[in-house]
C-alpha cells in the first residue's frame, strides 16, 4: 500500500521570504487548497490518500477501483502535512507505511516523513528557475535567459531584449508571478514596485528571458532513483491559454523524437541527482516555429499535472487528455450535479468517456473540475463538444475557456 498526499502551489512554500515580488497579475487561487483531491488519479486498488478536506463519496466510486481515504479532521493553516503531523493516528500511518508519495518535498514534508525522501532545502534548490537557467547556460543549451538582482539589472535586461520579455518569479507557478514586459510604461511600472520594495530590504532576483516564437509547449517525464538512475517516462504536450496552463496529452511521434529528447536532458538529470535530488521531475520545454527545441524552460522537482495525464494514459488503450471546465453554479448545485450531467459517459479510461478528478468542494458560484477524457486523438474535439453540451443540458453554465484542453 502506498499513503499519497500533497500540497499544491508548492512553490510558495520554497519561496523565501525576503524575495521582492512582482507586481500581482491575479493574486492566489484559493481552489489550490483543494487540489490535493487530484491525486485521486495516482491512486493504484488500496492506497490510502490523505487530503486536506473530505472526498465527496459518488467522486470516489466514479475512480472506478477501491482506494482508502481519509481527510484531515480540522485543517491546520499552511501545508496539509502539517495537519497530518497533529494528528497522532495520521501520523503514525504515515511513519508506518512501506511506500510514502508526497505530492512535493516541503519543509513540513520533511519533517513528517524524515530521511525517506530528499532535504527540503535541496528540492527547493533544484526547483527554482535560478538554478535552472544556471544549468541551462552550464550545459550550453538554448533559451537561457538572464538572472538580474536589482531594479537596473531589470531594466538593462529587458531593454537589450527590446520588450520582447518573460520576466519571471524564481517560484512562479503556471503563468503566476510571470509577466510580459513589452513596452517602457509596464517596464517602469514593474521597476517602480521593485525599487520601492528593495528599499525597504528586499531582495530582488528575477528571470528574464526573451519571449520566443513558440509553436508548442511540451514536457519530459523522468523518475529519478537514490542512486541517481533516471528512467525516462515519456513526454506530454500542453496546452495553455497564455500562461496558465490548461491540460495536457500524449503528444503526436512526429512533434519531438522522443529518445532524443530524453538523451538530450542526461546532462540535467545528472545534475539533479549530484545535487542530492530523487524522485519526480518534470521538465518543461517549448517547440518553436522553425523546428527548434528549448529543451529546459523550467524545473519542476515533485509530481505535476503532466505526469498524472502521462500516467492516466498508461492505464488506458485509449489517449487520456487533461481538461479543465470553469462552471457557474447556482446555490446548492455542486459536484453530483456535474456527475449526474455526465451520465452514461463517464469512464476509467476502459472505454471512450471522461473520469471526473475533483470537485468535492465545488459551491456557487463556481470553479474549476479537471476532467480526463478518454479518447482517440481525432475524436477529443467531438468529445469537449459533448461534455459541455451535457452540462449545458443539466441547466449548469459552462464558462471562460472551455474550448481548449
Amino acid at each position: 500500500m502506498t499513503i499519497r498526499f500533497g500540497t499544491f502551489g508548492a512553490e510558495a512554500w520554497w519561496r523565501p521570504d525576503d524575495l521582492a515580488e512582482l507586481p500581482s497579475v491575479g493574486g492566489r487561487d484559493s481552489a489550490v487548497d483543494a487540489m490535493d483531491e487530484l491525486l485521486l488519479g495516482f491512486c493504484a486498488p488500496g492506497d490510502l490518500l490523505i487530503t486536506r478536506y473530505p472526498i465527496h463519496p459518488e467522486l470516489l466510486a466514479n475512480l472506478g477501483h477501491p482506494i482508502r481515504h481519509q481527510a484531515v479532521g480540522k485543517p491546520e493553516a499552511g501545508p496539509v502535512e502539517r495537519s497530518i503531523a497533529a494528528d497522532d493516528r495520521l501520523r503514525d500511518a504515515v511513519l508506518g507505511a512501506a511506500t510514502v508519495t508526497p505530492f512535493a518535498v516541503l519543509p513540513d514534508t520533511a519533517r513528517l516523513v524524515g530521511q525517506s525522501l530528499p532535504s527540503a532545502e535541496v528540492v527547493a534548490q533544484v526547483n527554482s528557475k535560478t538554478w535552472s537557467n544556471e544549468l541551462v547556460l552550464e550545459l550550453g543549451l538554448p533559451g537561457a535567459g538572464r538572472v538580474v538582482r536589482t531594479p537596473d539589472e531589470l531594466v538593462d535586461a529587458v531593454t537589450a531584449l527590446e520588450f520582447r520579455a518573460l520576466v519571471k518569479d524564481p517560484y512562479g507557478v503556471s503563468g503566476r508571478a510571470l509577466l510580459e514586459v513589452t513596452t517602457p510604461g509596464v517596464l517602469r511600472a514593474v521597476e517602480r514596485v521593485l525599487r520601492k520594495q528593495a528599499d525597504a530590504g528586499r531582495r530582488v532576483e528575477l528571470l528574464v528571458q526573451e519571449k520566443l516564437p513558440k509553436l508548442h509547449d511540451f514536457s519530459g517525464h523522468f523518475e529519478l532513483a537514490p542512486d541517481g538512475t533516471a528512467e525516462f517516462l515519456g513526454l506530454q504536450q500542453m496546452t495553455n491559454k497564455g500562461f496558465r496552463h490548461l491540460g495536457s496529452h500524449r503528444p503526436p511521434p512526429a512533434l519531438v523524437d522522443a529518445g532524443w529528447y530524453a538523451d538530450s536532458l542526461a546532462g540535467v538529470t545528472e545534475a539533479l541527482a549530484a545535487a542530492g535530488y530523487w524522485g519526480p521531475v518534470g521538465i518543461d520545454a517549448m517547440l518553436l516555429t522553425d523546428g527548434s527545441v528549448v529543451p529546459v524552460l523550467e524545473i519542476n522537482a515533485r509530481q505535476s499535472l503532466g505526469l498524472l495525464t502521462l500516467q492516466l494514459d498508461q492505464r488506458s488503450a485509449l489517449t487520456a487528455h487533461l481538461w479543465q471546465l470553469e462552471l457557474n453554479l447556482a446555490p446548492g448545485e455542486g459536484i453530483t450535479d456535474v456527475l449526474t450531467a455526465f451520465d452514461g459517459l463517464l469512464s476509467t479510461g476502459d472505454q471512450p468517456g471522461v473520469l471526473v478528478l475533483n470537485g468535492s468542494t465545488l459551491a456557487a458560484p463556481g470553479g474549476r473540475v479537471y476532467l480526463a477524457i478518454f479518447c482517440r486523438t481525432d475524436d477529443l474535439d467531438q468529445w469537449r463538444r459533448r461534455l459541455v453540451a451535457a452540462v449545458n443540458a443539466a441547466g449548469l453554465t459552462p464558462r471562460g475557456m472551455t474550448d481548449a484542453a
